[in-house]
């Protein structure tokens, strides 16, 4: 499996051996040799929906990351949700027939 880490982890089995590990001097980089085993860890799986860890399945995608593979995330290493501007609705206030009236 191929996949790009944000964040340090070690993956066990079943039986809590440890089977990958990621050190700090693997973050942000493209790993080809990742264990298929490691997708049975709930610290994967959990990694994986919070954007921490991508699995790379397209060669576009890994040339996206490989050049900046801290795109899109926070400093914990999390994807970020792209945030959505609302757009402000024009109030449209009446005007008086003659105009606003001064008072003394």
């Amino acid at each position: 499996m191929k996949m790009l880490c944000r964040v340090c982890a070690d993956f066990q089995d079943k039986r809590g051996n440890v089977i990958y590990r990621i050190r700090p001097e693997d973050r942000l980089v493209y790993k080809d040799d990742v264990p298929e085993a490691i997708r049975d860890d709930l610290l994967f799986r959990m990694l994986v929906a919070d954007g921490s860890i991508e699995v790379i399945e397209t060669v576009e995608q890994r040339k996206k990351l490989e050049n900046d593979p801290a795109a899109g995330t926070d400093a914990a290493g999390k994807k970020t949700e792209p945030k959505t501007v609302k757009a402000a609705k024009a109030e449209k206030k009446p005007e008086a027939a003659g105009g606003p009236a001064e008072q003394d």
